[in-house]
């Protein structure tokens, strides 16, 4: 920019009359007073950078008397190594002009920063005659800008070495930008995969928590801990807290949201571990609790077990005993259906002490958890034709119809060993309490959660009082069958403890001289 003096008289000649004001003219009173009340130091030089004049402000900034500068070279207030770029300022500023910042150096040797514009000064007939320089100290600035630069790194620092997400986004659900540590969280591979990703619909695991999310934080103005579900890029969930900022314009419009996302996911397993945890313990004392009535119930049941034992293999042994020994003494003066009679009666007592054996197998191996436990899905209905098929000879034998009237697509989630076991126990007690011509039917009942499954049968019954006493080995009940069969009542016990193993229950209703109905339900599959 050029700059012109308001007569026509050259700056030296102005200049040279400067400490005599009353001799100036009332412009050039006006100017030097103009050029004196201005803040900033104002310096002019000749072409050759002598200096010429300098206002009140560049003495005072540099610490000089107005006589110790006229005349001097403006180098004078250059920094040791400035006189280089003091050329470059002077031959630029005959060329056209130059701006920019450089330290100088006042009197007393003190180095401080300036911002300088160097423009021309020529005269009415357009002939460059000085240069006119315009000062001003930038100290407190560049102080201001060095602290706003450390404050700018430290952030920058923080926001990339923070170990949480640190965001901003738009109200609309734009990233503007994203730190590492929340490029990694959320699995965003570049800043152009960040740039598209809208976060209600690809990153909030229920989108409609993102209006609920805004709503609070552009009421409140801030959101602290707020628990959200996120999917991230892989499509694995995580469960963070989100402290936000609503940041608003000048208008008081909200333009964007700045936060900080933590990641709970561990913390929340974790805490759900300890409740499961807690929840263990509190089972463990209860079960301790318990645990003496439990104990002194098992010994009862041993030794009611024991008694069982006793009583019932005694009665078949005593047959067995008995017919061999007429067999071994009188078998040479015995017709042959009394040795055919003996016979039968000696295999039924082997079968009725087998049968008693299996049981207290099977119920042993229950309590000592040797059975093993492999739930899987099968048909039930399938199930109950292989037991029909397998005692089919019991029950034509009492010519017994039994009818499979279960839904054929009935599929269970249970041990299908030991369903087949409850099935065969349950079955085997139908067709001995069954009079001759009876019939037994297996029904099922769908429900929600589970499948109910009957036995039921159009025998003897059992009598009203005698109900309690099923399913437990603290009371002894035992009846003969239709045909004289003799029975434990442990199998029913070990359907008892197998259904609930399978998470099912076991009921028994029964008419005396009626029939007698078992229902026991399992879980669907």
């Amino acid at each position: 920019m050029n700059s012109k003096l308001y007569d026509t008289k050259s700056v030296t000649d102005f200049i040279g009359n400067v400490n005599s004001i009353q001799d100036l003219s009332a412009d050039s009173k006006f100017l030097l007073n103009t050029l004196n009340s201005i803040n900033e130091s104002i310096s002019i030089t000749d072409l050759s950078g002598t200096i010429v004049y300098v206002n009140r402000a560049f003495l005072q900034t540099y610490g000089y008397d107005y006589s110790e500068l006229i005349g001097k070279s403006i180098e004078i207030v250059n920094a040791d190594d400035d006189n280089e770029l003091q050329k470059n300022i002077r031959e630029s500023t005959i060329k056209n002009s130059w701006q920019g910042r450089l330290i100088n150096k006042r009197k007393d040797g003190s180095f401080f920063p300036i911002e300088l514009n160097c423009s021309q000064i020529r005269n009415d007939d357009d002939e460059l005659v000085g240069l006119l320089g315009i000062a001003r100290d930038i100290t407190d600035q560049v102080v201001a800008e060095e602290k706003l630069l450390e404050a700018k790194s430290k952030y920058h620092s923080l926001f990339k070495e923070l170990k949480d997400a640190v965001y901003e986004s738009t109200p609309e659900g734009k990233f503007i930008e994203l730190n590492p540590a929340g490029m990694e969280l959320f699995g965003i591979n570049s800043l152009e995969e960040l740039m598209n990703i809208d976060i209600a619909k690809e990153m909030y695991l229920h989108s409609e928590e993102r209006e609920n999310f805004k709503k609070v934080l552009e009421e409140n103005g801030f959101v602290k801990n707020y628990q959200i579900d996120i999917r991230k890029r892989t499509g694995d969930v995580i469960t963070v807290l989100e402290t936000s900022l609503a940041i608003k314009n000048q208008e008081g419009e909200i333009i964007a949201y700045r936060g900080i996302v933590r990641d709970i996911t561990e913390l929340k397993k974790n805490e759900a571990k300890m409740k499961q945890m807690i929840e263990k313990i509190r089972y463990v004392n209860e079960a301790l609790t318990k645990s003496e009535e439990k104990l002194r119930n098992t010994n009862n049941a041993k030794d009611r077990l024991f008694s069982i034992i006793a009583h019932d293999l005694r009665s078949p042994f005593n047959s067995l005993l008995n017919f061999s020994e007429f067999l071994v003494e009188d078998i040479d003066n015995l017709e042959k259906e009394e040795i055919k009679l003996f016979s039968e009666k000696i295999h039924e007592a082997a079968k009725s002490v087998f049968t008693l054996l299996e049981n207290l197998l099977q119920w042993s191996r229950l309590q000592s958890g040797k059975i093993p436990f492999e739930p899987a899905t099968f048909n039930m209905h399938y199930k109950i034709n292989q037991a029909i098929k397998l005692l089919s000879n019991n029950a034509a034998n009492k010519q017994i119809n039994i009818v499979n009237d279960t839904n054929p697509s009935c599929i269970v989630f249970a041990d299908e060993d030991m369903l087949f076991i409850i099935i065969e126990n349950l079955l085997t007690n139908a067709i001995k309490f069954t009079r001759e011509s009876g019939t037994i039917i297996f029904k099922s009942v769908v429900y929600d959660n589970h499948i109910e499954f009957s036995i039921n049968d159009n025998g003897v019954g059992i009598a009203e009082d005698d109900l309690p006493k099923l399913f437990r080995l603290d009371t002894h009940h035992t009846t003969y069958g239709t045909n004289e069969e003799k029975g434990t009542g442990l199998g029913l016990v070990i359907c008892k403890e197998m259904i609930e193993r399978n998470k099912g229950k076991i009921s028994v209703t029964s008419i005396l001289n009626e029939g007698t109905t078992f229902n026991f339900t399992l879980p669907k599959s």
